[in-house]
């Protein structure tokens, strides 16, 4: 095929490894928009949770997935001597800790988790800073939500006396032995002297839109490639 001064003339092997590649990208940029479509029905569906009535938990039955950011009431009272310290925690580009207090609940005894907010490390660090736990029965409200974010370990000691470096309800409940809610409560209002922790939903629908732009953009790298390498001058082999 004759186009001004050149001919296009595209060989067979390399245009149907160029074909293959163009269906091949072209397919997963399909297939990350379908994901972002999804993701965003996700996102969706999590906030309308977080703006819906509470409810309340009365044991550790249920799934992550089931109370996550939804508005949770519990009553109870909180277990001063399991209090726990999650370490490296950043608010306003300081370090600090999650405070993490477990609570009984009314009336199956089971244990929920409850971020009770943040605070920064003290002079005696790597100690923990004295943070008082309210005493008695009583009703709280907070957000459902997954353990904070795994940072690296560099050994086994993961665990020093009430300080942590990560968190998760499995290690939590095979220290303690006991049933435990599968989410953790982030306290509103926050406990005294503490910083609130706050967490919106985030369903991951911007990383599926960057890799679906990643693949489109590959196919059409390729096809302008094909035809630019088919492109010769006339008369020239």
């Amino acid at each position: 095929m004759r186009i001004g001064p050149a001919v296009f003339a595209p060989r067979v092997v390399p245009t149907l490894a160029a074909f293959a590649l163009m269906a091949l990208t072209l397919w997963l940029g399909n297939w990350q928009d379908r994901r972002a479509q999804e993701k965003t029905e996700r996102q969706a569906l999590l906030e309308a949770r977080v703006a819906a009535a509470p409810v309340t938990i009365t044991g550790a039955g249920g799934t992550s997935q089931d109370l996550l950011f939804r508005r949770v009431r519990a009553q109870g009272r909180y277990l001063a001597e399991g209090q726990i310290f999650v370490d490296n925690r950043i608010h306003g580009g300081r370090a600090g800790y999650h405070v993490m207090t477990p609570f009984r609940l009314a009336p199956s005894g089971a244990l929920v988790l409850v971020n009770r907010g943040w605070v920064a490390r003290g002079p005696a660090y790597p100690a923990p800073p004295a943070v008082a736990v309210p005493e008695g029965e009583r009703a709280i409200t907070g957000l459902a939500v997954l353990p904070p974010a795994r940072f690296l370990e560099l050994s086994a000691d993961y665990v020093e006396g009430s300080v942590w470096q990560n968190l998760s309800i499995e290690r939590f409940a095979q220290r303690t032995k006991e049933p435990v809610a599968p989410v953790v409560l982030l306290a509103s209002p926050p406990g005294e002297g503490l910083v609130a922790v706050e967490e919106r939903p985030d369903a991951g629908i911007a990383k599926h839109r960057e890799y679906s732009l990643t693949w489109f953009s590959l196919a059409a790298t390729v096809a302008v490639l094909w035809v630019a390498l088919n492109l010769r001058k006339a008369g020239h082999g």
